[in-house]
Protein backbone atom coordinates (compact mmCIF):
# COMPACT_ATOMS: atom_id res chain seq x y z
CA UNK A 1 0.00 0.00 0.00
CA UNK A 2 1.52 3.23 -0.59
CA UNK A 3 1.79 6.03 1.65
CA UNK A 4 -0.83 7.98 -0.47
CA UNK A 5 -3.78 5.48 0.20
CA UNK A 6 -2.35 4.79 4.18
CA UNK A 7 -3.21 8.43 4.50
CA UNK A 8 -6.42 7.62 3.14
CA UNK A 9 -7.88 4.41 5.00
CA UNK A 10 -9.19 4.71 8.39
CA UNK A 11 -8.16 2.70 10.77
CA UNK A 12 -10.48 0.61 12.96
CA UNK A 13 -10.46 1.06 16.95
CA UNK A 14 -7.19 0.30 18.59
CA UNK A 15 -7.54 -3.70 18.80
CA UNK A 16 -5.92 -3.87 22.31
CA UNK A 17 -7.51 -0.82 23.70
CA UNK A 18 -10.90 -2.37 22.41
CA UNK A 19 -11.05 -5.67 23.30
CA UNK A 20 -9.50 -4.63 26.89
CA UNK A 21 -12.44 -2.35 27.54
CA UNK A 22 -14.72 -4.88 26.44
CA UNK A 23 -13.78 -7.36 28.61
CA UNK A 24 -13.85 -4.87 31.60
CA UNK A 25 -17.55 -3.15 30.53
CA UNK A 26 -19.01 -6.35 29.36
CA UNK A 27 -19.80 -7.73 33.08
CA UNK A 28 -20.40 -4.25 34.78
CA UNK A 29 -23.09 -3.74 32.12
CA UNK A 30 -25.10 -7.20 32.68
CA UNK A 31 -24.70 -7.41 35.92
CA UNK A 32 -24.68 -3.90 37.23
CA UNK A 33 -26.96 -2.30 34.82
CA UNK A 34 -28.73 -5.31 33.45
CA UNK A 35 -28.43 -5.21 30.26
CA UNK A 36 -29.88 -7.94 27.15
CA UNK A 37 -28.91 -7.90 23.58
CA UNK A 38 -30.76 -9.07 20.89
CA UNK A 39 -27.71 -9.31 17.82
CA UNK A 40 -30.39 -11.30 15.78
CA UNK A 41 -30.45 -8.16 13.41
CA UNK A 42 -26.79 -7.83 13.16
CA UNK A 43 -25.46 -11.54 13.54
CA UNK A 44 -24.62 -11.54 9.90
CA UNK A 45 -23.40 -8.04 9.48
CA UNK A 46 -21.32 -7.25 6.37
CA UNK A 47 -18.82 -4.98 5.91
CA UNK A 48 -18.24 -2.57 4.70
CA UNK A 49 -21.88 -1.36 6.57
CA UNK A 50 -23.90 1.41 8.45
CA UNK A 51 -25.32 1.59 12.01
CA UNK A 52 -27.97 4.20 12.54
CA UNK A 53 -29.00 4.47 16.41
CA UNK A 54 -31.17 6.58 18.88
CA UNK A 55 -28.75 8.69 20.73
CA UNK A 56 -30.51 8.96 24.26
CA UNK A 57 -27.82 8.38 26.55
CA UNK A 58 -24.03 9.17 27.37
CA UNK A 59 -23.32 5.51 27.52
CA UNK A 60 -24.79 4.57 23.95
CA UNK A 61 -21.29 4.55 22.70
CA UNK A 62 -20.19 1.89 25.36
CA UNK A 63 -23.64 -0.16 24.61
CA UNK A 64 -23.54 -0.10 20.64
CA UNK A 65 -19.34 -1.14 20.63
CA UNK A 66 -20.76 -4.34 23.24
CA UNK A 67 -23.23 -5.22 20.67
CA UNK A 68 -21.06 -5.09 17.80
CA UNK A 69 -18.32 -7.09 19.72
CA UNK A 70 -16.41 -8.65 18.28
CA UNK A 71 -16.36 -6.32 15.33
CA UNK A 72 -14.54 -2.88 15.71
CA UNK A 73 -16.93 -0.07 14.59
CA UNK A 74 -15.80 3.16 13.23
CA UNK A 75 -17.81 6.09 15.54
CA UNK A 76 -19.11 9.59 14.08
CA UNK A 77 -19.09 11.87 16.94
CA UNK A 78 -18.92 15.26 17.80
CA UNK A 79 -16.15 17.92 17.75
CA UNK A 80 -17.55 18.74 20.81
CA UNK A 81 -16.06 15.64 22.50
CA UNK A 82 -12.72 16.32 20.73
CA UNK A 83 -12.44 19.45 22.15
CA UNK A 84 -12.06 17.48 25.74
CA UNK A 85 -8.34 17.05 27.15
CA UNK A 86 -9.47 13.91 29.00
CA UNK A 87 -11.68 12.51 25.87
CA UNK A 88 -9.42 13.41 23.22
CA UNK A 89 -6.60 11.06 23.54
CA UNK A 90 -9.08 7.91 24.01
CA UNK A 91 -11.16 9.03 21.05
CA UNK A 92 -8.10 9.63 18.87
CA UNK A 93 -6.79 6.12 19.95
CA UNK A 94 -10.75 4.57 18.53
CA UNK A 95 -9.90 6.42 15.51
CA UNK A 96 -13.65 8.09 15.66
CA UNK A 97 -14.50 10.75 12.80
CA UNK A 98 -15.46 13.77 14.09
CA UNK A 99 -18.27 16.01 12.90
CA UNK A 100 -18.98 19.95 13.42
CA UNK A 101 -22.60 19.33 14.16
CA UNK A 102 -25.63 21.89 12.45
CA UNK A 103 -22.67 23.02 10.04
CA UNK A 104 -21.36 21.90 6.91
CA UNK A 105 -18.49 19.77 7.25
CA UNK A 106 -17.20 18.18 3.80
CA UNK A 107 -14.06 16.53 5.94
CA UNK A 108 -16.35 14.23 7.82
CA UNK A 109 -17.92 13.27 4.80
CA UNK A 110 -15.20 12.56 3.07
CA UNK A 111 -13.53 10.57 6.40
CA UNK A 112 -16.68 8.39 6.14
CA UNK A 113 -16.15 7.16 2.30
CA UNK A 114 -13.33 6.66 3.73
CA UNK A 115 -13.99 4.55 6.69
CA UNK A 116 -16.38 2.78 4.30
CA UNK A 117 -13.47 2.14 1.35
CA UNK A 118 -11.52 0.89 4.18
CA UNK A 119 -13.96 -1.54 4.89
CA UNK A 120 -15.33 -0.34 8.22
CA UNK A 121 -18.53 -0.64 10.27
CA UNK A 122 -19.86 3.12 10.50
CA UNK A 123 -21.78 4.27 13.62
CA UNK A 124 -24.18 7.09 13.19
CA UNK A 125 -26.34 9.14 15.48
CA UNK A 126 -28.43 10.57 13.10
CA UNK A 127 -30.40 13.06 15.46
CA UNK A 128 -26.82 15.18 16.07
CA UNK A 129 -27.01 15.55 19.49
CA UNK A 130 -28.13 13.59 22.63
CA UNK A 131 -31.49 14.26 23.92
CA UNK A 132 -31.82 15.90 26.85
CA UNK A 133 -35.17 14.11 27.74
CA UNK A 134 -35.06 11.11 26.36
CA UNK A 135 -37.08 11.51 23.35
CA UNK A 136 -35.96 11.05 19.99
CA UNK A 137 -35.27 14.32 18.50
CA UNK A 138 -34.84 15.23 14.43
CA UNK A 139 -32.58 13.25 11.77
CA UNK A 140 -30.03 15.70 10.50
CA UNK A 141 -30.42 16.93 7.27
CA UNK A 142 -28.29 14.97 4.07
CA UNK A 143 -28.55 11.31 6.37
CA UNK A 144 -30.67 10.09 3.46
CA UNK A 145 -27.85 11.48 0.90
CA UNK A 146 -25.28 9.65 2.42
CA UNK A 147 -26.74 6.77 2.84
CA UNK A 148 -27.70 6.80 -0.68
CA UNK A 149 -24.06 7.83 -1.84
CA UNK A 150 -22.43 5.52 0.26
CA UNK A 151 -24.49 2.18 -1.02
CA UNK A 152 -24.27 -0.34 1.68
CA UNK A 153 -26.42 -2.41 3.85
CA UNK A 154 -27.88 -0.41 6.76
CA UNK A 155 -28.91 -1.57 10.39
CA UNK A 156 -29.70 -0.21 13.74
CA UNK A 157 -28.89 -0.76 17.00
CA UNK A 158 -31.28 0.94 19.68
CA UNK A 159 -30.65 0.89 23.37
CA UNK A 160 -33.53 0.94 25.34
CA UNK A 161 -33.51 1.67 28.89
CA UNK A 162 -30.51 3.97 28.16
CA UNK A 163 -31.66 7.43 29.25
CA UNK A 164 -33.29 6.13 32.47
CA UNK A 165 -29.67 4.71 33.80
CA UNK A 166 -27.92 8.10 32.88
CA UNK A 167 -30.32 11.08 31.98
CA UNK A 168 -28.24 13.79 30.86
CA UNK A 169 -29.99 15.84 33.61
CA UNK A 170 -29.71 13.90 36.13
CA UNK A 171 -26.95 14.41 39.11
CA UNK A 172 -27.02 11.42 41.03
CA UNK A 173 -24.77 9.36 38.55
CA UNK A 174 -26.01 5.59 36.87
CA UNK A 175 -29.33 4.49 38.08
CA UNK A 176 -29.33 0.39 37.76
CA UNK A 177 -32.41 -0.89 36.22
CA UNK A 178 -33.31 -2.11 32.76
CA UNK A 179 -31.76 -1.78 29.52
CA UNK A 180 -32.61 -3.90 26.66
CA UNK A 181 -30.25 -3.60 23.34
CA UNK A 182 -32.21 -4.33 20.19
CA UNK A 183 -31.04 -4.65 16.53
CA UNK A 184 -32.59 -5.06 12.73
CA UNK A 185 -31.48 -5.00 9.19
CA UNK A 186 -32.79 -1.73 8.07
CA UNK A 187 -31.86 -1.78 4.35
CA UNK A 188 -30.10 -4.14 2.05
CA UNK A 189 -27.44 -2.56 -0.28
CA UNK A 190 -28.90 -3.96 -3.15
CA UNK A 191 -32.45 -1.84 -2.59
CA UNK A 192 -30.71 1.47 -2.03
CA UNK A 193 -30.07 2.54 -5.81
CA UNK A 194 -33.73 1.51 -6.63
CA UNK A 195 -35.15 3.94 -3.23
CA UNK A 196 -35.78 7.90 -3.21
CA UNK A 197 -34.23 10.17 0.03
CA UNK A 198 -38.35 10.09 1.07
CA UNK A 199 -38.48 6.87 1.56
CA UNK A 200 -35.12 6.26 2.72
CA UNK A 201 -35.77 9.30 5.50
CA UNK A 202 -38.96 7.62 6.06
CA UNK A 203 -37.26 4.53 7.23
CA UNK A 204 -34.85 6.66 9.54
CA UNK A 205 -37.53 8.75 10.82
CA UNK A 206 -39.61 5.42 12.04
CA UNK A 207 -35.88 3.72 13.23
CA UNK A 208 -35.29 6.90 15.31
CA UNK A 209 -38.30 7.29 16.61
CA UNK A 210 -37.94 6.94 20.53
CA UNK A 211 -39.56 7.63 23.76
CA UNK A 212 -37.99 5.98 26.97
CA UNK A 213 -40.91 7.62 29.38
CA UNK A 214 -43.35 4.67 27.73
CA UNK A 215 -40.55 2.30 27.96
CA UNK A 216 -40.12 -0.35 31.17
CA UNK A 217 -42.54 1.98 33.20
CA UNK A 218 -42.66 -0.58 36.38
CA UNK A 219 -38.80 -0.96 36.18
CA UNK A 220 -37.60 0.45 39.26
CA UNK A 221 -34.23 2.66 38.11
CA UNK A 222 -32.29 2.79 41.67
CA UNK A 223 -31.44 6.19 42.53
CA UNK A 224 -31.06 8.18 45.71
CA UNK A 225 -31.97 11.22 44.03
CA UNK A 226 -34.02 10.48 41.63
CA UNK A 227 -35.22 14.13 40.64
CA UNK A 228 -31.70 15.73 41.51
CA UNK A 229 -30.94 17.51 38.55
CA UNK A 230 -34.87 17.92 36.56
CA UNK A 231 -34.57 21.75 36.92
CA UNK A 232 -32.16 22.12 34.32
CA UNK A 233 -34.90 20.99 31.95
CA UNK A 234 -38.46 21.64 33.49
CA UNK A 235 -37.95 25.57 33.80
CA UNK A 236 -41.65 26.71 33.99
CA UNK A 237 -43.82 26.20 36.68
CA UNK A 238 -47.36 24.75 35.78
CA UNK A 239 -49.47 26.47 38.23
CA UNK A 240 -48.17 29.95 37.82
CA UNK A 241 -46.31 30.20 34.84
CA UNK A 242 -42.75 31.97 36.14
CA UNK A 243 -40.08 30.92 34.03
CA UNK A 244 -36.55 29.32 35.65
CA UNK A 245 -38.41 29.60 39.35
CA UNK A 246 -38.19 25.71 39.49
CA UNK A 247 -35.51 23.77 42.20
CA UNK A 248 -35.06 19.99 42.55
CA UNK A 249 -33.97 18.19 45.09
CA UNK A 250 -33.65 14.42 45.99
CA UNK A 251 -37.03 13.56 45.23
CA UNK A 252 -39.24 16.83 44.07
CA UNK A 253 -39.08 19.71 41.76
CA UNK A 254 -40.71 22.51 43.02
CA UNK A 255 -41.34 26.01 42.52
CA UNK A 256 -39.54 29.24 44.52
CA UNK A 257 -41.85 31.65 43.45
CA UNK A 258 -45.83 29.63 44.25
CA UNK A 259 -44.67 27.12 46.40
CA UNK A 260 -45.87 23.92 43.57
CA UNK A 261 -44.44 21.30 43.98
CA UNK A 262 -44.58 17.63 42.50
CA UNK A 263 -42.41 14.13 43.27
CA UNK A 264 -40.16 12.24 40.70
CA UNK A 265 -40.37 8.36 42.18
CA UNK A 266 -37.74 5.81 40.78
CA UNK A 267 -40.12 4.65 37.73
CA UNK A 268 -39.82 8.26 36.35
CA UNK A 269 -43.59 8.89 37.13
CA UNK A 270 -44.73 12.56 38.32
CA UNK A 271 -46.92 13.03 41.30
CA UNK A 272 -48.77 16.35 42.41
CA UNK A 273 -48.99 17.84 39.32
CA UNK A 274 -50.96 17.59 36.49
CA UNK A 275 -48.22 15.46 34.23
CA UNK A 276 -47.46 12.18 35.01
CA UNK A 277 -44.00 11.76 32.76
CA UNK A 278 -41.56 14.61 32.32
CA UNK A 279 -41.72 14.64 28.38
CA UNK A 280 -45.46 15.59 28.97
CA UNK A 281 -44.26 18.46 31.14
CA UNK A 282 -40.71 19.26 28.80
CA UNK A 283 -43.53 19.49 25.30
CA UNK A 284 -45.98 21.40 27.21
CA UNK A 285 -43.29 24.03 27.72
CA UNK A 286 -42.16 23.82 24.40
CA UNK A 287 -45.75 24.45 23.15
CA UNK A 288 -45.99 28.18 24.98
CA UNK A 289 -42.93 29.49 23.24
CA UNK A 290 -43.80 32.30 21.25
CA UNK A 291 -41.73 32.07 18.42
CA UNK A 292 -42.40 35.60 17.34
CA UNK A 293 -40.68 37.27 20.46
CA UNK A 294 -36.75 36.89 20.15
CA UNK A 295 -34.74 35.43 23.15
CA UNK A 296 -32.02 37.60 24.16
CA UNK A 297 -29.55 37.10 26.63
CA UNK A 298 -25.74 38.36 28.20
CA UNK A 299 -23.16 35.14 28.05
CA UNK A 300 -20.25 34.39 28.59
CA UNK A 301 -18.15 32.42 25.39
CA UNK A 302 -16.10 29.61 25.35
CA UNK A 303 -14.54 28.24 22.25
CA UNK A 304 -11.69 26.03 21.18
CA UNK A 305 -7.91 27.49 21.57
CA UNK A 306 -5.32 27.26 19.04
CA UNK A 307 -4.63 23.41 20.39
CA UNK A 308 -8.28 22.48 19.67
CA UNK A 309 -8.95 22.79 23.30
CA UNK A 310 -12.16 24.29 25.16
CA UNK A 311 -11.58 27.04 27.01
CA UNK A 312 -14.55 28.72 28.62
CA UNK A 313 -13.23 31.85 29.81
CA UNK A 314 -12.68 33.49 26.05
CA UNK A 315 -14.71 36.05 26.28
CA UNK A 316 -17.82 37.27 26.66
CA UNK A 317 -21.08 39.12 24.47
CA UNK A 318 -24.96 39.54 23.84
CA UNK A 319 -26.56 36.55 22.14
CA UNK A 320 -30.16 37.06 20.20
CA UNK A 321 -32.14 34.55 18.38
CA UNK A 322 -35.51 35.35 16.24
CA UNK A 323 -37.33 33.52 13.60
CA UNK A 324 -34.58 33.96 10.82
CA UNK A 325 -31.44 34.61 12.57
CA UNK A 326 -28.87 34.35 15.38
CA UNK A 327 -26.98 36.56 16.41
CA UNK A 328 -23.66 37.54 18.29
CA UNK A 329 -22.17 40.87 19.32
CA UNK A 330 -19.76 40.77 22.20
CA UNK A 331 -15.40 39.68 22.69
CA UNK A 332 -13.06 36.59 21.67
CA UNK A 333 -9.80 36.61 23.66
CA UNK A 334 -10.12 40.62 24.24
CA UNK A 335 -10.94 40.94 20.20
CA UNK A 336 -14.00 42.27 19.02
CA UNK A 337 -16.40 39.49 17.47
CA UNK A 338 -20.13 39.63 16.21
CA UNK A 339 -21.67 37.32 13.67
CA UNK A 340 -24.97 36.62 12.20
CA UNK A 341 -25.96 32.20 11.71
CA UNK A 342 -29.21 31.56 9.63
CA UNK A 343 -31.66 29.48 11.84
CA UNK A 344 -32.52 28.04 8.71
CA UNK A 345 -29.09 26.56 8.36
CA UNK A 346 -28.29 26.62 12.51
CA UNK A 347 -31.30 24.03 12.68
CA UNK A 348 -30.41 22.78 16.59
CA UNK A 349 -28.28 23.41 19.60
CA UNK A 350 -26.58 20.68 21.25
CA UNK A 351 -26.34 21.24 24.91
CA UNK A 352 -25.17 20.53 28.29
CA UNK A 353 -28.33 21.17 30.55
CA UNK A 354 -27.69 23.96 33.24
CA UNK A 355 -24.57 25.15 31.31
CA UNK A 356 -24.29 26.13 27.59
CA UNK A 357 -25.33 25.48 23.87
CA UNK A 358 -23.28 25.24 21.47
CA UNK A 359 -23.23 26.56 17.80
CA UNK A 360 -20.29 27.02 15.38
CA UNK A 361 -19.64 29.85 12.92
CA UNK A 362 -17.04 30.03 9.90
CA UNK A 363 -16.62 25.77 11.81
CA UNK A 364 -15.53 26.78 15.00
CA UNK A 365 -16.94 25.55 17.96
CA UNK A 366 -18.10 27.77 20.49
CA UNK A 367 -20.04 27.75 24.22
CA UNK A 368 -22.66 30.16 24.64
CA UNK A 369 -22.96 30.10 28.49
CA UNK A 370 -26.02 32.68 29.46
CA UNK A 371 -25.97 34.80 32.20
CA UNK A 372 -26.89 35.33 35.25
CA UNK A 373 -28.30 31.59 34.76
CA UNK A 374 -26.57 29.02 32.37
CA UNK A 375 -30.02 26.86 33.17
CA UNK A 376 -31.55 29.13 29.99
CA UNK A 377 -29.61 27.08 27.22
CA UNK A 378 -32.83 24.86 27.61
CA UNK A 379 -35.07 27.12 26.61
CA UNK A 380 -32.67 28.61 23.82
CA UNK A 381 -32.70 24.65 22.34
CA UNK A 382 -36.64 24.34 22.07
CA UNK A 383 -36.98 27.58 20.26
CA UNK A 384 -34.97 26.28 17.64
CA UNK A 385 -36.37 22.88 17.93
CA UNK A 386 -40.13 23.81 17.47
CA UNK A 387 -38.79 26.98 15.07
CA UNK A 388 -37.17 24.08 13.02
CA UNK A 389 -40.19 21.19 13.31
CA UNK A 390 -42.35 23.85 12.37
CA UNK A 391 -40.46 25.12 9.03
CA UNK A 392 -40.34 21.51 8.51
CA UNK A 393 -43.61 21.11 8.11
CA UNK A 394 -44.24 23.34 5.66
Amino acid sequence: MSEKQKKKTIKKPNPFLYYLACIVIAPFLKLRLHTSYDRSGIRNIKKPSIVVCPHVSNIDFLLVAMALFPHRPTFVVSQHFMANPKLRRLLQMMHVISKKMFCPDVKTILNIIRAKDSGNIIVLFPEGRLSCFGHSLQVTDGTAELIKKLGVNVYTICENGAYKTLPKWGQAGLRPGRIDITSAKLIDAADISHMTLEEINAILDETILHDEDKLFTDVIYKCKAPALGLDGILYKCPECLSEFETISDDCTISCRRCGFRARLDQKYRLSGGPFERINDWFFWQESLINLDIPLETDCLLGTTDAEGFMDRDAGKGHITIDRDNIYFSGTCYEEPLEFTESTSVIKGFPASVGSHFDIYHKKQLYYIIPQPDPRTSIKWVSYLDKLTKERDKK
